[in-house]
């Protein structure tokens, strides 16, 4: 991802006055050092949002702005470096006395060499930061803005018109829609055919093809319905089973190629309709879905999406081509996205049609162009003078994109705030098409430090909530459902692929993303900052020499059984690390000392243990253990990660207990699957598990799982009553065993369900789901706020 020079400006300032603030930098000695920097830093950040929006015209430019922001990411890990040493020389001075402990006199020279070490780092990151900021042959050029000291954030005025069927406008989509539902429900003799949507990327073919899949005379004359979304690069093992999962089904162990072909065969025993989106080979035909298809018992009807006209005749597919949208129905879907269905903006309509409609002109008729367009719009004031703006903008024209890229979408990213920029571009990380979940997002955006309140008292998450809306709002994300764009929750989101490619052009010089087939081709020069890869045998040698880099993403990645201690010891810079999908089953004790890390991924591996020396990962803030089914145990030391704002044990990890201490992580906010210590049935607890009344200690709470919660015992008092922010609250028991006695059940459980009465009145979303409420009727206790919610089941075991 390419730094946005002002927005990262902006935190390290923010960050060094707090640092020169408290009593870590006195114990270090290098507040003046530190406070020269932050004047300089101050200095410079005015002429940054000129120099990133002049920098594509002029090479002089984009120089220095590469070379300040090297200087910058050096800046960020010396405050860093500054934090870590600075609280270990703290605690050392508090916890002993070189006097009463002559043993310590080593350390003592250690903490002065410590010490000299930063203060000479500090002082020759001064120099190169005075260099840049003497430069006039480059500040000549640029313009100067008065700069607060705070980052700002987005403009919360109404982002999203509710209630708005944004992309249904005019006649063209609704005959289309019309002409190929009546094509695909008549009959006939054939086993099955194919109808193919054709036309350029952000036309409106998926939209068009999800119109007809929800249009009730599909739904009424195939029984089966299946959604899928194909990409270029896509898994066959993975979109058979999005195409199994689709119609309701589960694989189960199925996770082969050859036992995924028949029992899709087996699904497709009605007449079924089948849309394949985004289309790129006929591979995906020819070589996976044509068999199943041919010797499935029943016939069917197969749309396609693509943007390539020959793919759609290799598949023998009768074809329909999109057309740009007419000035009438782009306007429409322009005022719509902007004002939404309310009649008092009438006046508004009529003032500005004419400026709009040469927008839309300038949109080329693309859909997805009008629709960010009007995403930029909407944050402005609405007048003539802010829209002509827009139509006049010299975003529209700028030279470097690559055809294919409608300058619209060029235009919405310069519209958007430092803050969101770095939000966005963050998204292109992940593989064309993927589902992206909202709290992932939120968790990645805040340990990357995109997201900085105003206030102390608002949280993190919450804030970059609202980015997510944002972005939402202003159509640079789509939200996504399974069953096809009704969003479960908001919870699920896609980012158009020509906007990933937008992205992935911003952020070339910096960031890279590797699919399968892909190998890296790195200048030596280039200092890679983030890395994304796909479906990778290992990680490659070139990546292993790139000592800068920060993020690791390694998706299905690699598929040795353990990262070996060579990558952690030549990338200690780095600050999130994602291994999902892969086969490890260990890490080593190496990834102690990492001590800039701070999100560590290992959802759906095959870990089965976690090293000690994990409880050095004192700027930890996201450990994500979800779906790690041979991880049994955690280790103590991770009771020692202060910094730990979200830890996730759910999806099968199969733990026994949580580690006592839990409680101490006082900014933990998202706990998933904390599992409650075992009860021998005599209210005596496992001395090394957590109970329930760990969780008194954790106010910031947004997101709270609970598990066997039959092993519980009652705490005597309110467990959540400070819990004023959660929003989610999860409670599950296990099914009883045999010597268990109902009745003393009931009563304990119903106590203790009393306890966890939450007091927030923020809760949207409240699952219980118990062994005993079918027999005892047990109803949710009436403490809690049923006003507030947006969802509450109550499952229970049998």
């Amino acid at each position: 991802m390419a730094m946005i020079l002002d927005a990262f400006v902006g935190r390290s300032i923010g960050k060094l006055l707090e640092f020169i603030e408290g009593e870590i930098s006195m114990v270090l000695g290098v507040k003046d050092e530190l406070r020269k920097l932050q004047r300089t830093m101050e200095r410079i950040r005015g002429f940054l949002e000129s120099a990133e929006r002049k920098r594509h015209a002029d090479r002089n430019i984009n120089t220095w702005v590469t070379e300040l922001k090297d200087i910058m990411y050096d800046a960020d890990d010396i405050i860093d470096l500054c934090m870590i040493e600075g609280r270990r020389l703290l605690e050392d001075h508090t916890s002993k006395s070189a006097v009463r402990h002559p043993s310590c006199l080593f350390s003592c020279f250690s903490c002065i060499k410590s010490r000299h070490e930063i203060g000479s780092k500090i002082r020759k990151l001064n120099d190169r930061l005075k260099e840049m900021n003497e430069d006039r042959s480059i500040l000549s050029k640029l313009d100067h803005t008065e700069k607060d000291v705070q980052v700002r954030g987005v403009n919360h005025r109404q982002t999203f018109p509710s209630g708005v069927k944004s992309d249904i406008v005019g006649t063209q989509i609704e005959e289309a829609t019309q002409s190929l539902v009546e094509s695909l429900i008549k009959e006939d003799n054939k086993k099955y055919r194919i109808l193919g949507i054709v036309g350029m990327g952000g036309i409106g073919k998926t939209t068009l093809a999800s119109n007809i899949y929800n249009d009730e005379g599909i739904k009424e004359n195939f029984p089966i319905r299946l959604w899928a979304c194909v990409s270029q690069e896509f898994s066959e093992i993975k979109l058979l089973k999005a195409i199994i999962e689709s119609a309701g089904e589960k694989c189960g162990e199925f996770e082969t190629k050859a036992a995924l072909v028949p029992y899709l065969s087996s699904i497709l025993s009605k007449i079924f309709f089948i849309v394949l989106d985004d289309v790129w080979h006929t591979d995906v035909w020819e070589h996976l879905l044509r068999y199943p298809i041919e010797s499935a018992t029943a016939s069917g009807k197969i749309l396609i999406t693509t943007r390539n006209r020959n793919v759609a005749r290799n598949m023998r597919a009768e074809i329909h081509r999109v057309d740009k949208m007419d000035n009438d129905s782009g306007w429409e879907l322009l005022h719509k996205n902007v004002f939404g269905d309310d009649d008092d903006e009438e006046e508004d309509i009529s003032r500005l049609k004419e400026i709009g409609v040469q927008i839309v002109e300038k949109c080329d008729g693309l859909p997805l162009a009008i629709k960010v367009i009007a995403g930029v719009l909407r944050s402005k004031d609405r007048s003539t003078i802010e829209w002509n703006k827009v139509l006049k903008s010299d975003a529209w024209s700028m030279s470097q994109l690559h055809e294919e890229l409608p300058g619209a979408l060029f235009l919405s990213y310069e519209n958007l705030p430092s803050d969101l920029k770095q939000c966005f571009l963050y998204c292109s990380l992940f593989l064309e098409d993927y589902i992206m979940d909202r709290d992932d997002l939120i968790h990645y955006w805040v340990v990357e430090g995109f997201i900085q309140p105003a206030q102390e008292d608002t949280l993190m998450e919450d804030l970059a909530e609202d980015y997510y809306m944002e972005l939402i709002g202003r159509n640079l994300l789509q939200p996504y459902n399974v069953d096809n764009w009704g969003d479960r929750h908001g919870n699920l989101c896609k980012m158009h692929d020509l906007l990933r490619s937008l992205a992935l052009f911003l952020i070339c010089d910096e960031s890279i993303f590797l699919g399968s087939e892909q190998s890296p081709n790195i200048n030596p020069l280039t200092k890679i900052r983030r890395l994304s890869m796909w479906n990778a045998e290992q990680v490659p040698d070139a990546i292993k020499q790139q000592k800068c880099l920060r993020t690791l993403m390694l998706l299905r990645s690699p598929k040795e059984k353990m990262i070996e201690n060579e990558l952690f010891e030549r990338l200690r810079f780095l600050r999130s690390i994602t291994i999902n999908d892969a086969r490890i089953e260990r890490l080593t004790d190496s990834i102690g000392d990492l001590l800039h890390l701070r999100y560590l991924d290992l959802d759906r591996t095959n870990i089965s243990n976690l090293p000690e020396s994990i409880g050095c990962l004192v700027n930890l803030q996201i450990l994500n253990l979800s779906g790690c089914s041979s991880l049994y145990a955690l280790p103590k030391a991770i009771t020692k990660l202060c910094n730990l704002r979200c830890l996730r044990l759910g999806g099968g990890t199969p733990l026994s207990h949580v580690p006592k201490g839990l409680g101490k992580l006082k900014h933990l906010n998202h706990l998933e699957g904390f599992v409650v210590s075992h009860d021998d049935r005599r209210g005596t607890q496992d001395d090394e598990g957590c109970d329930l009344e760990e969780l008194q200690s954790l106010p910031q709470l947004r997101f709270l799982e609970v598990r066997s919660l039959e092993r519980a015992q009652p705490v005597g008092a309110p467990v959540l009553a400070d819990t004023r922010s959660l929003r989610t609250l999860i409670l599950t028991s296990s099914p009883p065993s045999e010597d268990v006695e109902d009745a003393i059940a009931t009563q304990r459980i119903d106590e203790i369900y009393n306890e966890l009465s939450p007091r927030s009145t923020h809760l949207q979303r409240l699952d219980i789901n118990d062994f005993l409420a079918s027999s005892t009727g047990l109803a949710a206790p009436a403490e809690i706020p049923f006003h507030c919610w947006s969802t509450y089941n109550q499952n229970h075991w049998t």
